[in-house]
C-alpha cells in the first residue's frame, strides 16, 4: 500500500540539519554543504503515509575535495492531519525506523556471513526518532528503478523479487533465534485487532467491486450479492490470514511488497537483483501473506494465476537453501508446508486483488491521496468508485472473481 504524501519538504529539513547528520556519517567535522537541491522522490500515484524527498548535495570536505552525493529522505506526514490521525494507531514510522535502524543491517550481515553479498536493502544513513525521519542512500545512483505498476512485473523481475524476499524471510527466521521475542512483537500490519482506520478502504472497495459486478454482464447479481455479503467480514477474514497457527513456519515479513516497493537494479535483460524498500507494515507471520499480496498486486494474470505454483517453487528453493546455510535451528518447512499455508490464507489474495491492486494501478492520480482511500466522506467514496472505472481493474475482476469463487473464497461459511 505504501502511504506517501506529495510533496512538501518538512520545515526542519535545512542545510544545517543535514550538515550535522553528514558530518557524523562521514566522520568529517569540517564538512560543509555548498549546494542543496531538494526534489520530490516519487510521482503521485506510485505510492499513497510519508513524504519522500530526494536530496542532491554538493559538499566541501575537510581534505578540500568536493563531493556530489544523493540521498532520499523519508519523513512522516505533517501536512495531512486527517490521514496522520487515522494511521497513528498503526505505528508505521516507529516500525520502519526500527527496521532500518535495528533489523535490516543485521539481516544483511547474516547473509554476508554465508557469502551472499547481493544487496537487497538500501543502506541506512541516519534514523531520526525526534522527527520520524529516515535518511537513506539514493538507489537511483546504482541504476535502480521501479517496475511498471500498471503493466505489472515480467518473469525476470518477479523471480528476482522472490529471491530477495526468500533471503529476507530466511534471515529473519534466524535473526529471531538470535534476538528472541524482538521480531515477534511486530504484530500490527494492516489488520491488527486494535486498529480499524483502514476499514473504510477495504470495506468500501468490496462494495465498489460488488456494484461493478452487478452492472457487469459477465458477472451480474450472483457476484454482486456475494461481495456485498462479504463486506462486513473483510477485515476479520484478512486478520485471520495474518494470524496463522503456531505450528506454521513464521518469519519477519516485508508486509507491503508490491511494485513500487521493489527497486530493480539494472532493470532489463541484465537485471542484477531486486532491492526491497518501505517497511512500514513489517510483521511476524506466515510467508503466505507476503506472497499473496505480491502476486495479486504486482503480477499480470499469466504469472499470478497460470504460473503461481512455479513461482512459489522458485521462492521456496531459495528459502530452504538460505535456511540451511544460515544453520536455522527450527524445522525447515517443506514445499508442501508452504503450499498449505498459501491455501489457508488465500482470502488475502482475493482482498489484495479487489482492494489493493485497484488503487495501485490507478491512472487518475489527481486525487490519489491517502485521505481519499481511507476517508468516509463523499469525496472519498467518489474517489474509490473511480478506481473501478479503470479498464484493467475491470478486466482483472471479470477474470478473477469466478476463479476466487471456485476456491470458495466468496462464501461466508
Amino acid at each position: 500500500m505504501s502511504i506517501e504524501c506529495y510533496n512538501l519538504e518538512p520545515a526542519w529539513l535545512t542545510k544545517e540539519y543535514l550538515e550535522t547528520v553528514l558530518r557524523k556519517y562521514k566522520n568529517d567535522g569540517g564538512l560543509q554543504i555548498v549546494h542543496l537541491d531538494i526534489q520530490p522522490a516519487s510521482a503521485k500515484g506510485n505510492n499513497y503515509a510519508s513524504v519522500m524527498t530526494r536530496l542532491k548535495i554538493k559538499m566541501h570536505l575537510s581534505n578540500n575535495s568536493i563531493v556530489d552525493d544523493s540521498y532520499v529522505l523519508k519523513s512522516s506526514i505533517e501536512s495531512d492531519a486527517f490521514s496522520a490521525e487515522v494511521i497513528k494507531d498503526y505505528d508505521l514510522f516507529n516500525t520502519e525506523m526500527f527496521m532500518y535502524d535495528k533489523v535490516l543491517p543485521k539481516l544483511s550481515a547474516l547473509l554476508k556471513e554465508i557469502g551472499d553479498c547481493d544487496k537487497i536493502f538500501a543502506d541506512t544513513i541516519f534514523v531520526d526518532y525526534e522527527h520520524s525521519a529516515i535518511l537513506l542512500e539514493d538507489l537511483a545512483v546504482l541504476h535502480c528503478a521501479i517496475g511498471n505498476r500498471i503493466a505489472g512485473m515480467n518473469e525476470l523481475e518477479t523471480k528476482a523479487t522472490l529471491r530477495s524476499l526468500a533471503k529476507m524471510h530466511a534471515a529473519g527466521a534466524v535473526l529471531n533465534e538470535r534476538m528472541p521475542d524482538v521480531l515477534t512483537k511486530l504484530n500490527l500490519g494492516f489488520f491488527h485487532r486494535s486498529t480499524k482506520g483502514l476499514a473504510p478502504y477495504f470495506e468500501g472497495l468490496f462494495e465498489v467491486c460488488a456494484n461493478f459486478a452487478g452492472e457487469c454482464e459477465s458477472l451480474g447479481p450472483y457476484y454482486r450479492d456475494k461481495m456485498l455479503q462479504l463486506k462486513p467480514y473483510v477485515m476479520e477474514f484478512n486478520r485471520k490470514s495474518h494470524e496463522p497457527p503456531e505450528s506454521y513456519f513464521q518469519t519477519l515479513l516485508h508486509g507491503d511488497l508490491w511494485t513500487t516497493n521493489i527497486l530493480l537494479r539494472d532493470r532489463g535483460e541484465q537485471l542484477k537483483n531486486a532491492i526491497l524498500i518501505d517497511f512500514q507494515f513489517s510483521i511476524w507471520s506466515t510467508p503466505a501473506v507476503d506472497l499473496h499480496y505480491f502476486f495479486n498486486t504486482s503480477l499480470p494474470n499469466e504469472l499470478r494465476i497460470d504460473r503461481q505454483d512455479e513461482l512459489v517453487k522458485c521462492y521456496y528453493d531459495v528459502l530452504a537453501d538460505a535456511l540451511e546455510r544460515l544453520n536455522y535451528g527450527g524445522r525447515t518447512p517443506s514445499l508442501h508446508d508452504i503450499c498449505i499455508q498459501m491455501e489457508a490464507g488465500r482470502f488475502y489474495a482475493l482482498s489484495s486483488t479487489v482492494v489493493n491492486q485497484s488503487a495501485m494501478i490507478n491512472e487518475k492520480t489527481d486525487d490519489a491521496e491517502l485521505k481519499n482511500l481511507i476517508g468516509t466522506d463523499e469525496t472519498a467514496s467518489k474517489f474509490r468508485a473511480t478506481l473501478y472505472t479503470n479498464k484493467k481493474v475491470q478486466e482483472n475482476i471479470k477474470n478473477l472473481l469466478p476463479y476466487f469463487d471456485r476456491k470458495g473464497l466468496l462464501d461466508i461459511a
